[in-house]
């Protein structure tokens, strides 16, 4: 089977000793559909490359986001170092896109959106390992990060009026259905990617044992809730939406969470850091022409507001 391109450019990251490379599974575990019908990619390097970026830009966004989330918690003293937070935070590279384990996503069944399902997991994860205020803020950030999505079904609806009637409608509910093996692999080879990225200095020991820990409550997440009804309304405490004090930290680490997603897709065509360094930079009446030309493609962006300074 050929390797996809996501793989590639990990492989890259890891110096060619990519740890799944035998015992490929991007055909029983892929990240998207091409143009809605062929499935194509690796969910696993997807999920890598998203925490690889993630990293990359932690230096433009952690103390931001800090301020941020310190000032709108309801704690009254909020007790998370700046640290403390991106780690939590970081949890949401992979839990993104984990509601594209279901068999539903594979079998092309589209009411259920796998984004409700990530957040969904997402939520009741956190407030395992973190807190409840915490949990729905990640919960809301993985919820909008396919707006783009969400915005082509009402601009082509008669009936809806807005992105949050849409996305958190209380008549919205979902069943999904889990294939046992396919988890296996998943946990498996994501695990190993961790490891290996832990040993390349990207992510800390203690990152390491977060997002482990976190997979662990992910997988046990989406087992145990398989052939339940589960209610958009009531699963993320909608009415919490309309507090500043929720939603402005929700759409700031959506932002992260968007602009390090779309960065980790472009591996899927060409990777946008090295179509970065094909600027011509001599020829200055057209570099913006040039990086608009290759970093805005469909209804992706890739923004260069914080291109990394440091290699990983």
């Amino acid at each position: 089977m050929k390797r996809p391109l996501e793989c590639n450019t990990l492989l890259e990251f890891l110096e060619n000793t990519l740890v799944c490379q035998d015992t490929c599974s991007a055909a029983s575990i892929p990240s998207y559909r091409d143009d809605g019908l062929t499935f194509r990619g690796c969910l696993i390097a997807h999920m890598t490359l998203t925490l690889i970026e993630m990293q990359r830009i932690a230096l433009y966004f952690k103390t931001p986001l800090y301020k941020i989330f310190a000032t709108s918690s309801i704690e009254k003293n909020f007790k998370q170092t700046e640290d403390d937070l991106w780690n939590t935070l970081l949890t949401a590279s992979f839990l993104h896109d984990i509601g594209k384990l279901t068999n539903e996503y594979i079998a092309r069944q589209t009411p259920i959106k796998h984004h409700q399902i990530s957040a969904m997991i997402a939520k009741k994860v956190l407030d395992k390992l973190s807190n409840n205020y915490m949990a729905l803020e990640v919960a809301y950030a993985i919820l909008f990060h396919h707006e783009a999505i969400d915005w082509k079904i009402i601009e082509q609806s008669f009936f809806l009026f807005s992105y949050l009637q849409e996305t958190l409608s209380p008549m919205s509910r979902f069943v999904y259905t889990i294939n046992h093996d396919r988890l296996l692999i998943f946990e498996q080879n994501l695990c190993k990617n961790l490891d290996k990225i832990q040993q390349k200095n990207i992510i800390t020991q203690l990152q390491y044992q977060i997002l482990t820990q976190t997979l662990t409550y992910a997988i046990h997440e989406l087992m145990h809730n398989q052939g339940v009804t589960l209610c958009i309304d009531r699963e993320f405490d909608v009415a919490k939406m309309w507090e500043p004090r929720y939603i402005a930290p929700a759409l700031a680490l959506y932002r992260l969470l968007y602009l390090a997603d779309n960065r980790a897709a472009s591996a899927r065509s060409q990777y946008w850091f090295k179509l970065a360094q094909q600027v011509d930079w001599n020829k200055l009446e057209s570099i913006a022409q040039q990086i608009y030309s290759f970093l805005t493609r469909r209804y992706y962006y890739i923004g260069l507001s914080a291109i990394p300074e440091e290699k990983i």
